[in-house]
């Protein structure tokens, strides 16, 4: 089963989807309605953190960060972040998320830096749906970059060694191109 924790945003419903069409069980909760115990009690396979209209510095995070702190100790669990997901990996993990360069919200270009698990297969240069209100400016220790767009270094990242990904884009969407591939490569370290 894979477990989506909802941040607020208006595209959690999508990932849901994903998952079905990926033939992959899923359950939403909601961030700040579950305590992260009841989490472990449901044995994910894997962890989605959905975006959400929220920063990270306001200190509303709910178990979100929890979880994120407990997989970059050591929880070995895959762990993709999408948009503010992948922002709360970056800040509780020690990274710097700050203000983006261009507040757009809509499609954008990114560019493929290292292919990786999450790229296998897509394009060097595709369209995304992309939201750089916040954006990662200072990746966590142990992490590198996988993409990048002419507005945003940070477009994706990885962790070296363990299971934890993020994206900035949104790749549960049907604007952005290749999303469901992402995703199936995602479920692929499972």
């Amino acid at each position: 089963m894979i477990l989506i924790v909802d941040n607020g945003s208006q595209y959690t419903h999508l990932i849901k989807r994903n998952m079905r069409d990926l033939g992959k069980e899923s359950e939403t909760v909601n961030s700040k309605g579950v305590k992260l115990g009841e989490i472990e009690k449901k044995k994910p396979e894997a962890i989605i953190l959905s975006g959400g209209p929220s920063s990270v510095y306001k200190g509303e995070n709910g178990v979100s960060e929890e979880i994120v702190k407990r997989v970059g100790g050591g929880w070995d669990l895959p762990l993709l972040g999408v948009c503010y997901g992948h922002q709360l990996i970056a800040y509780a993990l020690g990274g710097e998320v700050a203000k983006g360069g261009a507040a757009e919200y809509g499609l954008g270009k990114i560019n493929v830096d290292k292919e990786d698990l999450l790229f296998k297969g897509v394009p060097k240069e595709f369209q995304v749906w992309v939201s750089h209100f916040d954006e990662v400016k200072k990746m966590p220790s142990g992490f590198e970059a996988l993409a990048h767009s002419s507005t945003c270094k940070v477009e994706a990242m990885r962790h070296k060694e363990k299971r934890i990904f993020g994206t900035q884009f949104h790749p549960e969407v049907w604007h952005t191109e290749n999303g469901e591939k992402i995703l199936e490569n995602f479920l692929s370290c499972i």
